[in-house]
């Protein structure tokens, strides 16, 4: 994907005080006043599944990157982690399991969403529509 990145295009969640959610959500909200309150619901949700999975499942350093398309239309969201091992599943919850949705949320409100390993660790990302 080409990119025109954003001032500031990442924040290290580890090494930054506040919580590290909260501080995501604000930093990805004031990067993109031009996008709909529909669409960045659409890409908060999708962030959120994202770093939810990396502070439950993998270890830090964990680093988090927004990269828009050059016409605009496409924010991409990625997530570093430094587990490289631990590529992700989607899950199948049952019924009455509240969590384990993230990546099924991912998969349905994202054009396109993936994972690149590397060599100490993995970077998770989706586009979103905006």
């Amino acid at each position: 994907m080409d990119v025109v990145e954003p001032p500031g295009d990442h924040i290290d969640l580890d090494r930054e005080g506040g919580f590290p959610l909260h501080r995501a959500r604000r930093w990805i909200t004031g990067s993109f006043p031009d996008v709909s309150r529909e669409r960045l619901s659409t890409l908060l949700l999708v962030a959120d599944a994202l770093l939810a999975n990396a502070f439950e499942h993998a270890a830090g350093p964990r680093r988090v990157r927004l990269l828009r398309s050059p016409d605009r239309a496409l924010v991409r969201v990625e997530v570093d982690d430094a587990s490289p091992h631990l590529l992700p599943v989607l899950g199948r919850p049952g019924a009455a399991d509240r969590r384990h949705r993230g990546l099924l949320l991912v998969n349905r409100l994202s054009s396109l969403w993936g994972v690149t390993p590397g060599a100490d660790h993995k970077t998770v990302w989706a586009e979103v529509v905006v």
